[in-house]
């Protein structure tokens, strides 16, 4: 039985160009040049189809949430009454 031959499929970066490798796209995989990808916030480097912008959520900033209120008395202790010291006149 005769070994396979595997033929490498030709694909959108198998040409040559001076000074415009080959990467890999960081997201997809996909072997491109690299003028046609993009450097991301990240750090990725990724087709041009895959880029996305960084959220602008990213770079808010959060501020301090003061909890204390503003005007705090300490409790009061449980008061209990005897039995029969509350009248139905006192109501």
């Amino acid at each position: 039985m005769p070994a396979r031959v595997q033929h490498k499929r030709k694909g959108v970066a198998n040409f040559y160009s001076p000074g415009n490798n080959n990467v890999e796209c960081d997201r997809t995989g996909f072997k491109m040049k690299v003028n046609m990808c993009r450097l991301e916030w990240n750090g990725f480097f990724v087709r041009r189809e895959s880029w996305e912008p960084r959220q602008p959520q990213d770079l808010l900033r959060g501020f301090p949430d003061r909890q204390q209120p503003d005007v705090s008395r300490p409790g009061t202790g449980d008061v209990f009454l005897e039995p029969n010291s509350v009248k139905p006149d006192d109501l």
